[in-house]
């Protein structure tokens, strides 16, 4: 799927996600394009005189189909994206936090670092209940835990809006979606990619690579992509074009995260064949496009 060769109503509402994000961008591109649509005059109300668009919901997409137009659509849409919550949290990022980090040492959480895997408090709750200590200082230390979680959860979204803001300003042939949802982030010249965030190049990786791993990971990037495909859960498993965000360190910096990015060719994909091993239909082999950024101190 390309955009530039063809665009339907579902790729339409994947893109643009709700009827009010619909009717700004159809309106913006109707005043581009300069081609007819019907408007009604509102009779009565606060807004009476006013002219709205006279459309039903499945004749407003209709339109965004029919009058569709790569270059002006990817610049409404980035427009329209740098109005959105998340962009202008991803500004601010750097400001952001610092704050939360303030609060981290003033609150004197210790290391920034998960407190339990996710989806695992009530494995961590036993293993405090079986410590030689007294109640008090369990609730205390399942207290501390809970609030590192939330606030380690709020540093990683500061975090995410923070890259997908720098992947978006880093090549301007980038279309993001309005809405995230059904596995596409951005259309990168036309292409959609999903983004998925690892926090490591896999288990698999490390043990094959050694005590050399890291520095394999940094020489490879294409390697780093062909583990983290062939090594998916097989639940979630996709061979779909992705953008791949891996951290290789746990704790980097705001400053080196924007640095790595800008350093990072967005605009020619990897070429990736792997092999899965599925529990069903056995191994098959896939090759997809995907860009991989490494995060490292």
């Amino acid at each position: 799927m390309n955009l530039k060769d063809s665009f339907s109503t579902q790729i339409a509402k994947k893109i643009l996600g709700n009827k009010d994000q619909a009717t700004s961008f159809l309106l913006t591109l109707q005043a581009k394009k300069m081609f007819t649509l019907p408007f009604k005059t509102i009779s009565r109300g606060v807004n009476k005189g006013k002219k709205r668009l006279d459309l039903s919901t499945n004749e407003l997409w209709e339109k965004i189909v029919t009058n569709w137009d790569y270059d002006l659509g990817k610049d409404i849409i980035r427009n329209i994206f740098k109005s959105t919550k998340k962009y202008k949290s991803g500004k601010n990022s750097h400001q952001t936090m610092q704050i939360l980090l303030t609060e981290w040492q003033e609150r004197k959480l210790g290391t920034i670092a998960w407190p339990f895997s996710q989806g695992n408090f009530d494995g961590f709750v036993q293993r405090v209940n079986s410590e030689s200590i007294t109640g008090g200082e369990k609730d205390d230390k399942v207290k501390k835990a809970a609030v590192q979680y939330r606030r380690i959860k709020e540093i990683n979204t500061v975090r995410n809006d923070f890259i997908e803001t720098l992947i978006f300003e880093k090549n301007l042939n980038i279309l993001p979606t309005l809405n995230h949802r059904r596995a596409v982030d951005f259309f990168i010249d036309g292409v959609p990619f999903d983004q998925k965030v690892a926090k490591s190049p896999t288990n698999e990786f490390k043990r094959d690579f050694g005590d050399a791993w890291k520095q394999h990971a940094i020489e490879s990037p294409a390697t780093v992509a062909e583990y983290l495909y062939k090594y998916q859960d097989e639940g979630r498993f996709g061979a779909d074009s992705r953008l791949l965000v891996v951290y290789l360190d746990e704790d980097v910096p705001i400053d080196t995260i924007e640095e790595t990015i800008q350093k990072t060719d967005l605009e020619n994909p990897l070429e990736i064949t792997f092999e899965y091993d599925h529990k069903t239909q056995g191994k098959q082999n896939y090759k997809v496009k995907c860009f991989v950024i490494l995060l490292h101190n």
